[in-house]
């Protein structure tokens, strides 16, 4: 038998409503189609299911059998449409996302708290990446957005928008309190050993560049994989190194480090949302950027 469930769920409502006109309007199209529909069913399955009443339809013996076992086909069926429509809505959605250390911290992490605020039983399922793992994350479509450090180069189809800048600081430990309580030229702090990310990190190239604008090379004496780990490295006096204001701004209220002012200015970086534009989202995801664009306004 090669019925589809189309035929099936036509036979529901014309059983359950024993009105062929009644049906025809619930499942929005005609009472011929609905009238062919049954009589195809019928052949297909070799029994009459319906007999004609004045009031309208009723069920044979057979289609009360049959009722039993599509009826309750049917219930499951529309319970799951229900439930997968509450999983995509903003009552019981879930948004995936990929991010780095820096945007978490400086950013993503306030802008979920407010959002949950507002839409409470939506989910986040975070990943943690560089921002070059995250944008292979969004490209192989294991989330809906990428919120990642800028700058770097994106093809079609994703898109990007800027959602907040952030400031790096530069901190030291016991080690170096000589640099404290003055601003000092960048070319006397090249001569301190330095903390930094890996050469493969955008922090590291934007560092790099930043130093090649004043004829220097930055040759960090610590690399790191983590923009968490430089922290404790500068902790423990192993050198110098820039690190987002959110992440210092607790030890250096303890005195544990201390900022080192500088002459020349670090530039502000960026705080980037990156997504496909040709990627299927559900409704929560697109609320929520629509949020953060909103929120950057």
């Amino acid at each position: 038998m090669n019925s589809n469930f189309e035929y099936y769920k036509i036979f529901y409502y014309v059983a359950k409503y024993g009105n062929l006109t009644r049906a025809a309007n619930v499942m929005r199209t005609s009472q011929p189609a609905i009238t062919r529909t049954i009589h195809n069913l019928e052949n297909e399955l070799g029994c009459r299911l319906f007999i004609r009443s004045k009031k309208g339809v009723e069920l044979t013996p057979e289609g009360r059998m049959f009722y039993d076992y599509v009826s309750a086909g049917c219930a499951q069926f529309f319970r799951g449409e229900s439930e997968l429509s509450s999983m995509v809505s903003l009552e019981y959605g879930t948004i995936y996302i990929s991010a780095t250390e820096t945007a978490l911290h400086c950013y993503l992490f306030q802008a979920m708290e407010e959002f949950n605020r507002k839409y409470t039983n939506v989910h986040f399922k975070i990943l943690n990446n560089s921002t070059k793992e995250s944008i292979q994350a969004l490209r192989e479509g294991k989330v809906d957005v990428a919120v990642v450090s800028a700058p770097f180069h994106i093809v079609k189809p994703l898109k990007m928008m800027k959602v907040c800048t952030y400031h790096n600081v530069l901190i030291g430990g016991r080690r170096f309190r000589n640099l404290e309580g003055r601003k000092i030229p960048i070319r006397e702090l090249s001569e301190c050993p330095w903390i930094s990310l890996t050469s493969e990190s955008i922090t590291r190239k934007f560092l790099n560049e930043y130093f090649e604008t004043h004829g220097l090379i930055f040759a960090p004496a610590v690399e790191l994989a983590t923009t968490d780990m430089i922290l404790p490295a500068v902790r423990h006096n192993l050198g110098i190194g820039f690190i987002p204001e959110e992440f210092a701004s607790g030890d250096v209220k303890a005195g544990e480090v201390f900022e080192i002012e500088m002459e020349e200015k670090l530039p502000e970086r960026d705080i980037t949302l990156v997504y496909d534009s040709e990627y299927p989202r559900s409704i929560a995801a697109k609320a929520f950027q629509k949020y953060l664009e909103s929120r950057y306004i």
